[in-house]
Parts: C-alpha cells; sequence; structure tokens
C-alpha cells in the first residue's frame, strides 16, 4: 500500500506519537552570542549551497561526472521595529568603526506553546550593512530597520534534531 504524505504523516504521528506538524514562520527569535538580540518581524538567507563542478573523461563524450566543490552561504538579513534599545546597531557601528567582530548566533523557531523546537546556528557572521526606516508622516506603519550579516556557515543544530526528538517520545 502507498500512502500519500499526508496520510503518511498521520500514520506516524499516531504510531509514535510525535507531531510532526510544520511550524509557523511568524514564531521565531534570533539570539547572537548568547543574548536575545530583538524582536525581528523577518529572517531571510536561511541558505546553503554546494557548487557542483562537472569533469569529462579525455575521449570519452557521452559521460559527464559531477563532484562536490566549495560551500556557499547567503547573508542573513535581519528585519526587525526601531527600538530604544538595539544591541544590532551597538554591533554594526563597531564595524562602521573598522572594530569587526565575528559572533556565533542561532535562528530559533519555537512551537505554539512558545518552546524553540527547531533552530540553526551561524558563525563567525558580523553586520556588513544597514537599510534605516522609509519615513512617512502619512502612512500608519511601524519604523524599521534590516541588517545584513555576512557568515561562514549555518548548520542545523544537532541539540535542535535531538530535542525535538526527545520531544516527540514525550
Amino acid at each position: 500500500m502507498v500512502l500519500g504524505v499526508n496520510a503518511a504523516a498521520a500514520l506516524a504521528q499516531r504510531q509514535l506519537g510525535v507531531h510532526i506538524d510544520p511550524f509557523k514562520a511568524y514564531n521565531f527569535f534570533v539570539e547572537v552570542e548568547g543574548i536575545l538580540v530583538g524582536g525581528f518581524s523577518s529572517v531571510e538567507g536561511l541558505e546553503s549551497r554546494t557548487e557542483v563542478k562537472t569533469v569529462r573523461q579525455g575521449g570519452v563524450n557521452d559521460t559527464e561526472y559531477k563532484l562536490p566543490g566549495q560551500m556557499t552561504y547567503s547573508d542573513i538579513v535581519l528585519k526587525a521595529g526601531i527600538t530604544a534599545l538595539d544591541p544590532m546597531w551597538l554591533w554594526y557601528q563597531s564595524t562602521l568603526q573598522g572594530k569587526i567582530k565575528r559572533k556565533n548566533g542561532s535562528i530559533y523557531i519555537l512551537d505554539d506553546s512558545g518552546i524553540p523546537s527547531v533552530w540553526w546556528d551561524f558563525f563567525n557572521a558580523w553586520p556588513i550593512s544597514w537599510q534605516g526606516p522609509s519615513l512617512d508622516a502619512g502612512q500608519n506603519m511601524i519604523a524599521t530597520q534590516s541588517f545584513t550579516l555576512a557568515h561562514e556557515g549555518i548548520k542545523k543544530s544537532l541539540a535542535s534534531a535531538a530535542y525535538s526528538a526527545a520531544k516527540g517520545l514525550l
């Protein structure tokens, strides 16, 4: 018997007691060096890619071999409302002064109870750009800013995977 994705998910949930419902994209937070750095309205750029190199064997024109190349990571863009307490701005300001402070951090997705369930760790990041708000007295909107972070790698935390598995067994 072949089950569809939804049926297989429901069966796994019933038999194992594991909830595999998708997490909500609006329920997350960001920390840098153990400090919650703000309430962000969006996080973009959670992306990594392996370059693919192709090689052809001499004299064999009908076969192309594919080999893994260099890993690349997209910049992370954090968007947030402007507040009086702004650790991201202080970090960016040190970059403007030529003091590059590389930091590690994490991006957490929370479950419906507000508990971190899945997260990604990023490494050796530093802010490379800031975009301030568009100010318009005719609009009733929150003033937002965005910070772009360069980094040297992102991975889904092993602790996240272990926590998610353990949580499903409870």
